[in-house]
């Protein structure tokens, strides 16, 4: 095996070779821990060192025949081995150990060539033997963790009228829980087959369930488990749908697709519905993944590569395009130049007006990883006049972890900030009255913002600072997938749905988190009613605390003497000379003064003699005479220890002797005593009828 690079300073390869005996069949290369892994004939997996080509690091052990394809597991360490007898073996790196031993029933031809894909994200082994493809999948670890569905949950939904959350998961399974205790009241399974479940609806009335499959269909159910029409999205074949948006008269579907895919209701007029024609035509450069609906006629739809096209839903037509570094506008289907840059702040850099054109497909060029992709948008329908005069009104997330706040009325990016900082994707909701907003990350971490007063004005400067954050915590061990904010009662719960297989319910503030399945049901609104009560009284006590402090300070503050006074004027005076830069933004006042010149005097926080002390660790400090302790009284075992320690005499610690057993005997033994008359007499009788028979 022969292993070439370049160096950078030079224009020629470099190259080593590895000699093994009788050669290989495969290789893989480990990046991070810097190993190359070989399939051996000789029945051996080697792992090698890049840099030591005299012998391998380890050999690993265990096939019985020649070894004809190998791959890493990078995530965990491990390494994949398949062999001529049509045996896999999973390995342990650190160890050198065989972890797993799987004896594979294919193909039945002796003849075959092998090839190797371990997709890590979902945890697939694909093995193409010939013109045959099998796939692997591993199950997740077994953890003590609750589980709320049986597989990976997909999406979560909060039915008000009933009060009730539905969830959704990969097996294809929709399962129905009350809010107020957690309890499971019922569950459709096979909704889809065993197709995976991707995204959910209810209708304005939410009287019926949509489901989104990724065999390209749209299902509408009763809450009885009844099906009524199988919406066709997937006209050639399977996709993968994003997000179902019910609008009064349409039902638009979004997935990895380039155009809005669009069902009219009144048309539902049998079981399989397909779709019409959406007169906008196709206006993004990359699939769809999600949308949001403004009433009465604003649509947004975000793309893959971070374009937000803003439609009119009545006509139908596209009117505008927003991406974090520019902005077109678009007057038909035709025109797709861009027209208007606002905005181009990568990396500090600006794009000249004259290349506009090129600017889309160079932003395309860069957003072909997501760091840019539009995973979900949602418009901010409490701000109607705020948006008018400038303010956010819309918001959108996704990759690279930013959140992104926009102004749709004047085409403009008001703000943007990292929410979850090298975690990827993210997704988000917002409350109704949109005060708060929830953000989840792949690793299974919830923050919650409070955005009431953010974004509220225009700013000609883009916002970077992210808005206060109330709380940040992990409620799961995997991706969130779903999020949903809904009132109950005085509460405001925060839905979350992880690829953990698990639902969990919270507050948004300091709330305990309950799981969907757990074996205790609670009662929510006992629950936070004791918390709003508790967190009321915290917070009577700490203003009670802040006042008597603020007291302490207004004492302290009228003791300062004269002289104190003078050196502070003339502290004032030597620095009325200093300039303040522009840029500085220092507001220094008379009390702020007094606490950093003198040192501040000890206060009296229980009672006793004020001491002052030049330098000391402590705020206050009461020195004070010790008080003469009365006299104690000796206790009596120490004025008299003899009569509580002093010894006993042995006489008192003898043994006494046990009596013979010949001297308790109150009588001698008898052995008639022991039993009844009635026995002797019973027994005698035998005896007296025989010495009859004798003498007769």
């Amino acid at each position: 095996m022969v292993l070439a690079w370049r160096e950078k300073s030079k224009k020629r390869l470099k190259m080593t070779s590895f000699n093994i005996a009788q050669g290989i069949h495969a290789f893989d290369y480990h990046s991070p821990l810097n190993l190359i892994a070989t399939a051996g004939i000789n029945n051996k997996v080697c792992l090698w060192n890049p840099y030591v080509v005299s012998k391998p690091v380890g050999v690993l052990w265990g096939h019985s025949a020649s070894v004809i394809a190998v791959q890493f597991f990078a995530e965990r360490k491990q390494l994949f081995s398949f062999s001529a007898d049509k045996i896999l073996r999973l390995w342990d790196i650190h160890h050198q150990l065989s972890i797993q031993r799987i004896a594979c029933s294919f193909p039945k031809s002796q003849d075959f060539r092998c090839l190797f894909h371990f997709d890590e994200t979902h945890r697939r082994l694909f093995i193409a033997f010939n013109n045959q493809l099998a796939l692997l999948a591993m199950k997740n670890e077994t953890s003590k963790r609750v589980k709320s569905h049986e597989k990976p949950v997909t999406c979560v939904l909060y039915n008000s009228l009933l009060k009730q959350i539905i969830s959704s998961d990969a097996g294809s399974t929709v399962s129905f829980w009350m809010i107020d205790t957690g309890q499971k009241i019922k569950q459709f399974t096979g909704c889809h087959g065993n197709t995976e479940i991707s995204t959910m609806a209810l209708d304005a009335n939410e009287t019926r369930l949509l489901t989104g499959s990724t065999d390209g269909t749209v299902k509408i159910w009763d809450f009885n488990g009844c099906c009524h029409h199988t919406l066709n999205v997937g006209q050639d074949g399977a996709a993968d749908i994003s997000q179902i948006l019910v609008l009064e008269k349409t039902v638009l579907v979004t997935g990895w697709e380039r155009a809005i895919t669009v069902f009219r209701p009144q048309n539902f007029n049998q079981f399989f519905i397909q779709s019409e024609e959406w007169k906008g035509g196709i206006q993004h450069h990359d699939d769809i993944l999600c949308a949001a609906f403004l009433p009465p006629q604003t649509l947004a739809t975000g793309s893959y590569d971070g374009e937000i096209v803003l439609w009119n839903h009545s006509t139908e037509n596209a009117h505008s395009v927003l991406h974090p570094y520019y902005q077109r506008l678009l007057k038909s289907k035709s025109d797709m130049e861009p027209q208007k840059l606002f905005s181009a702040e990568k990396k500090g850099s600006t794009y000249p007006m004259a290349d506009q054109a090129g600017l889309a497909a160079h932003s395309f060029e860069n957003d072909t990883k997501g760091n840019n992709a539009v995973v979900r948008l949602c418009f901010l329908e409490a701000r109607k006049n705020t948006a008018a005069t400038g303010g956010a009104n819309l918001v959108s997330c996704g990759g690279s972890g930013y959140v992104r706040f926009w102004n749709t009325f004047n085409k403009q990016l008001l703000a943007e900030f990292l929410a979850h900082s090298g975690v990827g994707s993210i997704t988000m909701a917002a409350d109704k009255f949109n005060r708060y907003l929830t953000t989840g990350d792949l690793d299974g971490c919830l923050k919650i913002w409070n955005i009431e007063e953010y974004c509220l004005d225009s700013s000609k400067k883009k916002i970077t600072q992210p808005p206060a954050l109330i709380r940040a915590f992990q409620p799961h061990e995997d991706q969130i997938t779903s999020l949903e904010m809904c009132e109950r009662g005085d509460c405001l719960l925060i839905i979350s749905a992880s690829a953990d297989c698990s639902i969990c319910v919270t507050g948004v503030r300091s709330a305990p988190v309950w799981i969907f399945g757990q074996a205790k049901h609670w009662h929510i609104v006992n629950c936070f009613s004791v918390l709003e009560r508790d967190m009321n009284l915290m917070e009577s006590e700490i203003q009670e605390a802040s006042m008597r402090v603020n007291a302490l300070y207004s004492k302290e503050e009228s003791c300062l003497d004269s002289t104190e006074h003078s050196l502070l004027n003339k502290q004032e005076k030597d620095d009325s000379g200093y300039s303040v830069r522009p840029s500085e933004d220092i507001n220094l006042g008379i009390k702020y003064k007094e606490r950093n010149i003198y040192k501040k005097k000890s206060h009296e926080l229980y009672y006793g003699e004020i001491i002052q002390k030049a330098a000391s660790p402590f705020r206050s400090l009461s020195i004070r005479a010790l008080k003469e302790l009365p006299e104690v009284n000796k206790p009596a075992f120490l004025l008299d220890p003899e009569k509580y320690f002093r010894k006993e005499p042995e006489e008192y610690l003898r043994i006494p002797k046990r009596p013979l057993l010949s001297e308790t005997l109150k009588a001698v033994f008898d052995e008639k005593n022991l039993f009844p008359k009635k026995f002797w007499i019973e027994k005698e009788k035998p005896s007296n009828y025989v010495k009859k028979q004798l003498v007769k």
